[in-house]
């Protein structure tokens, strides 16, 4: 896997991982533990924008991970009932699904989609914020940053080549 995204993004930017207890923080909350590629994702790339508007936090970012999931899971289920007050492992549906990277451009929501009894790997979905609608796309988060990479990107995004630059005032640098 790390050499997949080496060869779609070029080296990690990011040359020192989160700490285990940042990670462990978040997967508490959620109550699910995250996809290792995500995570190895958001270790060497986090605390950043890539293709010009994707916005990856970091758990220990200029906006930390934790914060930026609790706030885009309440705006992407706030008209949906009963899962405000139930952990993302602990709800069913759309309250399962956990924001990993949000849209800048136009305010869509990139989700992860924990296993199910249909689908047994993770999988990404795009909330699309002008219309409510949620697309789930197949394979995980390296295999849909590879299809941003190949141009292939969600409707109403504007088609950008990669591009990483740092969150401004990242405590990462």
């Amino acid at each position: 896997m790390v050499a997949v995204m080496h060869e779609v993004f070029g080296p990690a930017e990011r040359f020192r991982p989160a700490k285990a207890e940042s990670w462990h923080e978040i997967e508490e909350w959620a109550g699910l533990e995250l996809p290792r590629d995500y995570k190895q994702f958001v270790d060497g790339y986090g605390d950043a924008v890539v293709f010009r508007h994707l916005c990856i936090a970091h758990p220990e970012g200029s906006e930390p991970l934790l914060k930026v999931m609790q706030e885009e899971r309440q705006i992407f289920l706030a008209h949906v009932e009963g899962v405000f007050d139930k952990a993302p492992g602990e709800s069913s549906g759309l309250g399962r699904f956990l924001p990993w990277a949000y849209h800048n451009f136009n305010g869509d929501f990139c989700l992860l989609v924990p296993p199910s009894a249909g689908e047994p790997d993770w999988t990404v979905a795009v909330s699309f914020r002008q219309c409510s609608e949620v697309q789930i796309f197949p394979g995980g988060v390296v295999e849909f940053l590879q299809a941003l990479v190949r141009r292939e990107f969600p409707r109403g995004w504007p088609q950008v080549g990669f591009e990483w630059v740092s969150a401004e005032g990242s405590p990462l640098i």
